[in-house]
């Protein structure tokens, strides 16, 4: 690069930053082979001669998503933005942003799975009327009963196929059974089997996060009692994906609300190829870190404060 000093650098970073020329154009002009003028331009920029500022309000959470996508190895990270707003409108920031997370991740799938919760059934009341009527949903946990059935499984896949224009599979089982023999015949039945191994092989699933912990919906719905949460902490868990509880190591406990649940484990859900959590809320922390570092979930929808902790060294 001998023949280019300092002017004639500023001359070709002229062309293409400012004038818009291409890089083979500016070739031509110059008579010059086009890998020195990209050369010369890489140059600049590391010599300073050229900086790049990207001006938008977005920049501070594509930053956050970016570091979390090379540290943690994902596919997709969305970040909502909370600065001076106040709790209910930071979820109803990242339903916005889940609902539309989701819509891009559905424009070549033909099969999606739905767990159950508060957090995706603020997605789905979010997610926009659309024409996916190619799409098959399957819920990835049963879900009956008379209480709380808008974040029931089977009620979200239903809503969602509803805006979708899709078709929505039914798991006609409730989500935790008693034992494993009730279970294991509930499985038998042709309809719930045809389920519940199809949703093991859906091309995108949605799952939410959570603790047994302080306040959680499954103790409010009267899936957790006392005893289950003190046996829970003794065998060191952190939280659960689709009311199946892992530890710090991100390992299913052997404990028998994971044995009973009628639904995807996390073997099955590992087996899937997108996994979509949207995990917010200090209370998830560990849970969330836990999940991205042992890969249980390839893709997030998160708050900043998650995501600066999630960076956090150490």
């Amino acid at each position: 690069m001998a023949q280019f000093d300092e002017k004639a650098i500023v001359k070709v970073a002229s062309m293409y930053y400012d004038e818009g020329m291409t890089q083979a154009a500016i070739a031509r002009k110059l008579g010059v082979s086009r890998s020195l003028i990209s050369k010369i331009l890489i140059d600049a920029r590391n010599d300073g001669i050229v900086e790049i500022y990207i001006r938008s309000n977005d920049t501070y959470t594509v930053n956050l998503e970016r570091k979390l996508e090379e540290k943690y190895g994902l596919n997709n990270a969305t970040v909502v933005d909370t600065y001076m707003i106040n709790e209910a409108e930071v979820a109803k920031k990242v339903y916005q942003e889940a609902a539309n997370t989701l819509r891009k991740m559905t424009t070549d799938i033909s099969t999606l799975g739905i767990s159950w919760g508060k957090t995706i059934r603020g997605m789905v009341d979010h997610y926009p009327f659309t024409n996916q009527g190619d799409i098959e949903i399957y819920p990835l946990i049963g879900g009956m009963g008379d209480h709380h059935v808008e974040i029931h499984s089977n009620q979200l896949s239903y809503d969602l196929a509803r805006k979708m224009h899709a078709t929505a599979k039914y798991l006609y089982a409730p989500a935790m059974m008693s034992n494993e023999v009730i279970k294991k015949e509930l499985l038998n039945n042709n309809a719930i089997c045809n389920v519940t191994e199809a949703s093991k092989n859906v091309d995108l699933a949605v799952v939410g996060i959570s603790t047994p912990y302080g306040d959680n919906t499954m103790s409010r719905i009267g899936y957790l009692d006392e005893q289950s949460i003190t046996e829970l902490k003794e065998l060191g868990v952190v939280g659960d994906i689709n009311s199946q509880f892992f530890d710090a190591s991100g390992k299913v406990v052997d404990h028998p609300i994971n044995r009973n649940v009628i639904g995807i484990n996390l073997e099955d859900l590992n087996n899937i190829p997108n996994i979509l959590l949207l995990g917010f809320g200090q209370n998830k922390l560990e849970a969330i870190e836990t999940a991205l570092k042992y890969q249980l979930v390839n893709n997030i929808v998160t708050t900043d404060e998650i995501a600066k902790d999630l960076l956090k060294d150490g």
